[in-house]
């Protein structure tokens, strides 16, 4: 479980929450964040808990963040995520679908195959070069300069069964593979993975 420490606990404000926003609030959705800016309802790192009370929320959405946060602690980062989901309530999280990605660098490299391309996510690789492509995609960029330890750079690998069952193993049920009509806001395109999972 999560070290024992003293933080701020916030009673919400509504019942629907986004963690980690882009640069537009999806409408009826408080927002958290790791960082201030102009969307941010509450600041903290998830990866040390929710600041929230038990049952505060009816939807959570998370879109592209679970990816980030280490694969050691994702276990007990679910099951928080849990305790603060109402019952009957339910969470959207949508990450980079890892398989997907393996098999297109995989295919790229063994057999010719461009299926990759159909991404379109080129930032440092005007190239196109298919082992640049899968390392973008799977580590990320970070702050783009190279911090260590920035918390842009990805940290978890998912597979829809990995998803599905770390949200199974924290209490959830009726996990569900979305179809990309289901994003709000930002879609991030040929690599998304989405899973909903409900409260009892």
């Amino acid at each position: 479980m999560f070290l024992k420490f003293k933080k701020k606990i916030y009673k919400p404000k509504c019942d629907k929450l986004e963690i980690g926003p882009g640069t537009e609030r999806i409408p009826g959705f408080c927002t958290i964040n790791i960082e201030k800016s102009p969307i941010t309802d509450y600041i903290a790192n998830i990866s040390h808990g929710f600041p929230f009370p038990d049952n505060s929320f009816a939807v959570v959405y998370a879109s592209h963040i679970f990816e980030h946060l280490v694969w050691y602690k994702q276990d007990e980062i679910m099951s928080d995520l849990f305790r603060i989901v109402k019952p009957g309530g339910h969470v959207d999280i949508w990450v980079p679908n890892a398989l997907k990605i393996a098999k297109a660098f995989v295919d790229a490299e063994e057999r010719g195959s461009r299926d990759f391309e159909n991404d379109g996510w080129y930032k440092f690789n005007p190239e196109h070069d298919p082992s640049i492509w899968f390392n973008g995609r799977i580590f990320s960029y970070g702050d783009g300069f190279g911090t260590p330890g920035h918390f842009q750079f990805h940290s978890t690998a998912f597979s829809p069964r990995l998803l599905k069952e770390k949200l199974l193993k924290a209490g959830f049920a009726n996990v569900e593979e979305l179809p990309h009509s289901e994003i709000l806001g930002h879609d991030h395109g040929w690599i998304n993975l989405g899973m909903r999972a409900y409260k009892d």
